[in-house]
């Protein structure tokens, strides 16, 4: 109340069942979050200036970087930064853009995303959608799946905000191809469990089923061009980012090339 009187504006809706913010007071809340995201910067620049450097990260990934690059590059940071601690969410891209937006995490690692001057993208490593099947599901040719074939299988998709499947059904649909029937699964590794057991055909970053590959588990095919992308990392365009942020991405950057090199040797 003391906020709604220094505002003028009603900043939250009470009833009997609760609350909710009004227009107003998301528009509060979206700036307290970007006032915090300041100050924590502001603080660890102090740190820097003082020689300590410590503190704590929030990051923000989506999934094919939260769960097949970021555990390696966790793994080098704690080693060079061990009084910096990383706290990092998992969801799809457009759910982690929202985060960034309304301050709820500084820093993200994203897939393709449409261009938002609010938001400043920077590619930190390439990547490649390839389809996948359980092996002798497709006749493949040079690697290659017939588009009849495909039409007759059951699409394996992630989430509607998932970079992952925009991409792919963009190039199905340019191949025009339109398969049969979709399930939507919300997870890319229960995706590779149903193509695995024959269920039907997905789309995933090399990334994601490298080791499946590489195994026997899974087939790689193509229906054209190979479907190339980059993941990148993301932050609001007006705030720079704190010391142990750069850190991070430094290192990022660094432990990702291998992880590029064996995923490319297994998706050829």
């Amino acid at each position: 109340r003391t906020l709604e009187g220094a505002a003028g504006q009603r900043l939250v809706e009470r009833n009997g069942r609760g609350s909710t913010l009004t227009e107003a007071g998301k528009l509060l809340a979206l700036h307290a979050g970007q006032a915090l995201q300041t100050l924590q910067a502001g603080e660890e620049e102090l740190h820097r200036l003082s020689g300590l450097e410590a503190g704590t990260i929030h990051i923000g990934a989506s999934t094919t970087p939260g769960v097949y690059l970021l555990p390696d590059t966790l793994g080098c940071f704690r080693r060079d930064h061990p009084n910096v601690t990383v706290e990092v969410e998992i969801a799809s891209t457009g759910e982690i853009l929202d985060r960034l937006l309304a301050g709820r995490v500084p820093l993200a690692l994203v897939g393709e995303t449409e261009a938002d001057e609010r938001i400043h993208l920077e590619p930190f490593i390439g990547d490649e959608i390839v389809g996948v099947a359980k092996p002798c599901l497709l006749t493949l040719r040079g690697g290659r799946a017939n588009p009849k074939q495909l039409a007759e299988q059951t699409l394996l998709v992630r989430e509607a905000r998932s970079s992952t499947r925009r991409v792919s059904e963009r190039a199905l649909a340019s191949a025009r191809i339109w398969p049969e029937h979709t399930w939507e699964l919300d997870s890319s590794e229960a995706i590779k469990r149903a193509a695995r057991e024959g269920l039907g055909i997905a789309f995933l970053s090399r990334y994601a089923v490298a080791e499946e590959i590489e195994r026997g588990e899974l087939e790689a095919f193509r229906i054209g061009k190979p479907l190339q992308r980059n993941l990148h990392v993301a932050r609001l365009a007006r705030r720079p980012l704190s010391p142990s942020e750069r850190g991070f991405v430094e290192t990022l950057t660094r432990c990702c090339s291998k992880n590029e090199a064996y995923a490319a040797e297994c998706v050829r």
